[in-house]
């Protein structure tokens, strides 16, 4: 007797189910997060939950970014993206106490030396906190400073405050996409930021 159609696609749910189960089971849900549907049900669901209201200025894939101004460490107004329109750029929005945001660190100079990406940090902290850390660990990239409030975490994207946290935009001022969370190579990183 042949197999049935209905019964294999069955079995091939069935089978799906149990591999995403023992995933989950045996290695969290970091690999899900890591993959571009992973990491777009986790924006939409961190959005939904965030409650962001109906009309609110936010960065969103495919749109521009909205225009804001962010203090540098010395207190100069660089206006976000115009000041680095002309190549794509990725912005890091970290803390200094976030452990994965300091481990990401040295990847994202790794990408910024490379001179196809600019990089920008926006840090989620303190102004003092953030200039003695960047005393004691130069960075290779600029850093720009925010106030951690619910309308900058908004118009960055990130309604719900989750650090770190990694907006690609590209030449000119377009969103291309958002990343939750830490990344886990220079490799990966590099993958991610390619504009083609």
């Amino acid at each position: 007797m042949k197999p049935r159609f209905g019964t294999i696609v069955s079995l091939a749910a069935i089978f799906a189910s149990l591999l995403l189960f023992v995933t989950l089971v045996t290695q969290g849900f970091a690999p899900l997060w890591r993959t571009s549907i992973g990491q777009h049900m986790l924006n939409r669901w961190l959005q939904f939950r965030a409650h962001v209201p109906e009309g609110a200025v936010m960065a969103r894939n495919g749109e521009p970014l909205p225009k804001m101004e962010l203090p540098d460490l010395q207190g100069a107004r660089i206006p976000l993206p115009a000041a680095y329109l002309g190549k794509p750029l990725l912005i890091n929005v970290w803390a200094t106490w976030c452990g994965p945001c300091l481990h990401e660190m040295p990847m994202l100079e790794s990408l910024a030396s490379r001179g196809t990406t600019r990089v920008v940090g926006v840090a989620w902290d303190e102004a003092d906190d953030v200039r003695a850390f960047v005393q004691r660990r130069p960075l290779g990239y600029p850093v720009l400073l925010a106030e951690p409030t619910k309308a900058n975490a908004t118009l960055l994207g990130d309604p719900s405050s989750v650090l770190p946290y990694t907006l690609l935009v590209d030449a000119g001022g377009r969103v291309v996409r958002q990343h939750v969370g830490p990344f886990q190579s220079a490799d990966e990183l590099a993958e991610w930021a390619r504009i083609d």
